[in-house]
């Protein structure tokens, strides 16, 4: 069993002999002198929260915490879903805001205090105004892709595709009949399985640029 404890501050892992430290020694491990001039949070299990200088911090063996330093005097405040944190910048990356907070990718990010604005992905969100600043997130309205169906091209939700719709896309009167069959093939299409083709019932993941090949034949 390993003697040493580990922690990561701004992505570096440390290692440390005793399982009890304050903020000041985490700050100095990580070359952040003068500790006093640093901010340091604590991002772990959907917390960021600030570490005070004689904070003691809890190690454990099997757990890795994460903490970021600011070099900065104060910390803002933020809340996600009606849920508080502390940050040590005066703004914060959308990437960050879904790590600490724990929000899904299929979730977007709204600013409440602006109008019920989109945050971008990529962007920031600035927290030095008056205040605490608010964000909220909620299910993304679903997305489109381009398919090609017998050389046409098709906007449609991303997700899943099946054989009836297909001959919807394909067809602007379908032939009918008790003679007719169709068949429907594929290729560009997700691995392991880019090319293959479909029976009635059966339904196949969607990929951008996927080509459909939708044929009817009258067995008389």
């Amino acid at each position: 069993m390993s003697a040493y404890f580990e922690y990561q501050v701004d992505g570096a892992v440390i290692r440390a002999t005793d399982d009890l430290i304050d903020g000041r020694a985490v700050r100095v491990s990580a070359g952040r002198n003068p500790a006093s001039a640093f901010v340091l949070i604590q991002i772990d299990g959907g917390i960021a929260q600030s570490v005070g200088l004689e904070e003691a911090v809890q190690l454990e063996k099997g757990k890795r915490l994460r903490f970021r330093t600011f070099e900065a005097d104060h910390t803002n405040m933020f809340t996600v879903n009606e849920r508080g944190w502390e940050w040590g910048a005066d703004e914060i990356g959308e990437a960050e805001v879904r790590d600490i907070a724990g929000i899904p990718d299929d979730h977007d990010l709204y600013l409440d205090s602006d109008a019920d604005r989109l945050i971008e992905r990529g962007s920031a969100v600035p927290l030095s105004g008056k205040g605490v600043e608010h964000i909220r997130s909620r299910k993304a309205a679903p997305k489109t892709i381009t398919i090609i169906v017998n050389a046409r091209k098709h906007q449609v939700k991303t997700g899943t595709i099946s054989f009836e719709e297909l001959l919807v896309l394909a067809f602007a009167s379908a032939p009918s009949g008790p003679n007719v069959c169709f068949t429907v093939s594929y290729r560009k299409g997700p691995k392991p399985h880019p090319e293959g083709s479909l029976l009635p019932g059966q339904s196949v993941h969607l990929i951008e640029g996927m080509t459909f090949h939708v044929t009817a034949t009258d067995k008389s």
